[in-house]
């Protein structure tokens, strides 16, 4: 399959990638063969060598031989009806027989310890609880409606480093089997292109992530620790000087063009002068108005 032209690279390094996972190691010599029959870069080897990270087995020598890890779960049987194809094609999720014990209550108690061991534990007995049938409820006239709307047992499973979609349709199956609610929780779901993008950053540089754990806490920008613009005082109108009125002054104006108590030439002259005497006489008839320039008749 490596060598088919409608066999993308990503798809060619899965390959190899479960090659190696089912034969638990590849010589060097040969992983190094198989990566340029496929014609991969350095950076897919890297990211093959990467999966002793995560507790794989990429590279053995001739003689060297373990005992494969025992399955947490025993194989189940094959089906009985031959005509189920897809039974035997399709692959089941650890998590699948994981859900299946738990709700058979046989998970090892070892290896899924208890956060808050129950009380009760081995005694089978004292799992029943004794209630009197005086205070039990009834079941008898339940109708088919509150049977369907009670409440189911909750189960919550939590998948660290991310969860695969066909996790999460083995939590529907085994809930709608079991008839419980199975509440699937993790940081993001996975996707093969994903997966193998994170097992290649095994190695990078951790400057070079961008991890949001590693970075510096988020600040406010400095405009904002500013302190307020205070108000400009208003501008001050500039009033004119009230001046005091020259009262002083005013007290000493004489309306005859004079200053008072001096006198002139005239009118110390001596009253013999005809001429300035007739200039102070006045003429004893006045002058008559006359309006619209009428003559008033005699």
């Amino acid at each position: 399959m490596l060598d088919e032209d409608n066999v993308s690279p990503p798809d060619r390094l899965r390959l190899l990638t479960l090659y190696l996972l089912y034969r638990d190691g590849l010589l060097p010599a040969d992983l190094e063969k198989l990566l340029a029959h496929a014609q991969l870069s350095p950076q897919d080897g890297g990211v093959i060598r990467n999966l002793e990270l995560i507790g794989a087995r990429t590279s053995r020598t001739l003689k060297d031989s373990r005992s494969p890890p025992l399955p947490l779960f025993p194989k189940k049987p094959p089906p009985v009806m031959p005509q189920e194809e897809l039974a035997l094609s399709r692959y089941e999720p650890v998590l699948q027989n994981m859900l299946e014990a738990h709700a058979n209550n046989s998970l090892d108690p070892e290896v899924f310890k208890y956060t808050k061991p129950p009380l009760d534990i081995g005694n089978e007995a004292a799992q029943v609880s004794a209630t009197s049938l005086r205070t039990a409820k009834p079941t008898w006239a339940r109708t088919r409606t509150v049977v369907s709307t009670e409440n189911r047992q909750r189960v919550i499973v939590f998948m660290a480093g991310g969860a695969t979609y066909s996790e999460s349709r083995v939590c529907y199956d085994v809930g709608k089997a079991t008839g419980r609610e199975i509440f699937l929780v993790t940081s993001h779901m996975l996707t093969p292109s994903l997966f193998i993008r994170q097992v290649g950053d095994l190695s990078a540089d951790k400057r070079r992530l961008g991890i949001p754990s590693e970075q510096p806490k988020p600040q406010a920008p400095a405009h904002m620790f500013e302190p307020d613009e205070q108000p400009k005082p208003a501008p001050q109108q500039h009033r004119p000087q009230q001046v005091a009125p020259p009262t002083q002054q005013m007290g000493a104006i004489n309306l005859n063009g004079r200053p008072n108590g001096t006198a002139t030439a005239s009118t110390t002259a001596s009253p013999a002068q005809p001429n300035s005497s007739a200039k102070l006489t006045k003429d004893p008839e006045k002058k008559k108005h006359r309006f619209f320039g009428r003559k008033e008749k005699s």
